[in-house]
Formats: structure tokens, C-alpha cells, sequence
């Protein structure tokens, strides 16, 4: 087998996040052998058999692997399927849906490669399939822990506000979502869909809204009472205050518009916390729609 062929194998192994603890017997060879070849020690291991090895361990023809043409969804669902176990902390009070964190990973996937996110994922004990289906609902509590453990493999305070920024990398499975982004051709329009969609994404916070011409304001609480199970420690808290934060102020990224920060303030309270949010429009597209209204009112 050629260098060219080794490489393609390199590269299947590290798309479809291949367990290397899995991959001597997934390739029929020996650990030893294995982890010399992996780690560049030895060349021509790799033969034809191995490929129909690997073909036979996946329920997968061996030539796709060579020729790219393989699914790689179908071939994570076989390596993962048996790991649906979800920790107890994550299936109580579950008020949010995985879409609002599926560009994470996404994310991790692209920069890092499949073998990170999956091992992220398998940190937090969950399985690598876990965004299979983004209508699911989980615990915030997952969302604390995988800011927390993101931490822990040594990113920093910027890496975690670059993830409020990339939502747009998982818009596509949520196509009804996308298209009405995408028609939105100012700032009112884009925060009018944000507003109609935040339970789509998040039951955690009580939320009330104020849409005009001028600004749209959000008032958020998230009361101690029903978050019994969340630790409410003011770390953890920050965390994800100030990814909410971030994250909001990109969504007009996604109807083409630029991002914009909205005033904000937060007060901790006996009963919870609370946040107002203050996303003013650009003074020029008030004046627009000023005009446009009394154009309007002109020919009625």
C-alpha cells in the first residue's frame, strides 16, 4: 500500500473519529503494530486487508474509504451507537434544546478535529452522537459543564467568547430558522425572528420583550426556585451571562448585518438573577423607516 493510501486512512480514522483505542482491532492489528504505524515508526502495515478489515468492522464497502464517498454520519452512528447513557444531572429539568449549543461543537470539530469534540464530549460522559437530534432537551447544567471543561483543556477567556460568535456553523439543520434569518433585511427584522424563536432555543430564563423601530429590549430571570439542581456558584454564573451576552449581539450576523453589542445589566437577587438587555438600532435605519411610514401614510 502507497503513502497515498496511508494518508487517506489517516485521514478517514480522524473524520469519523475513530476511537484509537478501537482502531487495532477495527484494522486487525496488533496494538503494538498499530501504534507504531500511527505514531510514524513503521510504513507498509497498512495492506489491502486492513481496509477490508475496517470495511467489515463499519458495515461499510472498503472502496469508499479510498474514494471519500463513505457517510460519515452512518459510520459514527455504528461506532457510537451503544453510548446513549445520559448522566442524571443532564436529563433533569431539561429547558434547553440542544440546538443552542450545536455550533460548539461544530466548531471544536472544524478547529480541532473529530477526535477532540469527541473527546470533550465523552468528558461530560455523554455520547458523541448526542446532537443527532437537535430537538432534544438537555440541562443547563450541561452548558455549565462543557464551559468548565473547555477550561480546563486550556481556552481561554477569548476562545470561549469566539464560540458565541459561530452559531451560524449549525443554522443549517434548522433550515426554518435559517430562512427566516435570511430574510430579514434589517435590524427590526432579524431581532422580530430572534424574538419569536427564543423558546426554540432556551426555556431556562423567563423572558419578556419590547420590539420598536428604534431598539429591541429583553428582560431575562432565571429564578433560584425551579434551577434547584443548577450550582449557582458566581463563576459558573459569569460563564454563561457573558456568553448570552456575546451570543445575542451576533445575531444579526446572521441576516447579513453587522454584529452589535446591546447595553446590558444584571442584578442578583434573593429570588434570582436578573438581566436587561438593550439592543439599540442604527439611527439611520430608524430615519428609514420613518420615512417609509409616512410615505405610506401619504399614498393610503
Amino acid at each position: 500500500m502507497g503513502s497515498s493510501k496511508d494518508k487517506k486512512l489517516r485521514n478517514f480514522i480522524k473524520d469519523v473519529g475513530l476511537p484509537l483505542n478501537r482502531a487495532p482491532e477495527a484494522l486487525g492489528l496488533s496494538p503494538l503494530t498499530f501504534l507504531d504505524w500511527w505514531s510514524g515508526y513503521r510504513s507498509r502495515v497498512i495492506q489491502k486487508a486492513q481496509f477490508v478489515q475496517l470495511g467489515q468492522y463499519l458495515h461499510i464497502n472498503e472502496d469508499t474509504i479510498l474514494e471519500g464517498t463513505y457517510d460519515k454520519n452512518f459510520v459514527r452512528s455504528i461506532l457510537f451507537s451503544d453510548d446513549a447513557v445520559m448522566p442524571e444531572k443532564y436529563t433533569q429539568n431539561k429547558f434547553s434544546y440542544l440546538r443552542s449549543s450545536a455550533h460548539i461543537f461544530k466548531y471544536l470539530t472544524l478547529k480541532y478535529g473529530q477526535h477532540f469534540s469527541d473527546m470533550i464530549a465523552r468528558k461530560l460522559n455523554v455520547s458523541p452522537l448526542i446532537y443527532s437530534d437537535l430537538n432534544n432537551k438537555i440541562s443547563l447544567n450541561y452548558f455549565i459543564d462543557l464551559l468548565e471543561i473547555l477550561t480546563d483543556h486550556g481556552f481561554k477567556q477569548s476562545d470561549l467568547d469566539q464560540l458565541s460568535c459561530v452559531m451560524f456553523l449549525s443554522l443549517g439543520q434548522t433550515p426554518q430558522m435559517l430562512a427566516e434569518f435570511s430574510k430579514a433585511r434589517n435590524y427590526y427584522d432579524c431581532y422580530e425572528v430572534v424574538a419569536k424563536n427564543f423558546k426554540n432555543l432556551d426555556n431556562n430564563f423567563r423572558i419578556k420583550t419590547d420590539l420598536d423601530r428604534t431598539c429591541f429590549k429583553v428582560t431575562t430571570f432565571l429564578d433560584y426556585d425551579n434551577h434547584a439542581h443548577i450550582d449557582f456558584s458566581k463563576r459558573n454564573v459569569d460563564k454563561v451571562l457573558r456568553y448570552r451576552l456575546i451570543l445575542a449581539g451576533w445575531f444579526p450576523y446572521l441576516s447579513n448585518l453587522a454584529p452589535s453589542l446591546p447595553e446590558y445589566k444584571v442584578s442578583y437577587t434573593s429570588d434570582g438573577i436578573h438581566c436587561d438587555y438593550t439592543f439599540n438600532f442604527p439611527a439611520t435605519e430608524s430615519r428609514h423607516m420613518h420615512l417609509v411610514q409616512n410615505k405610506d401614510s401619504l399614498t393610503d
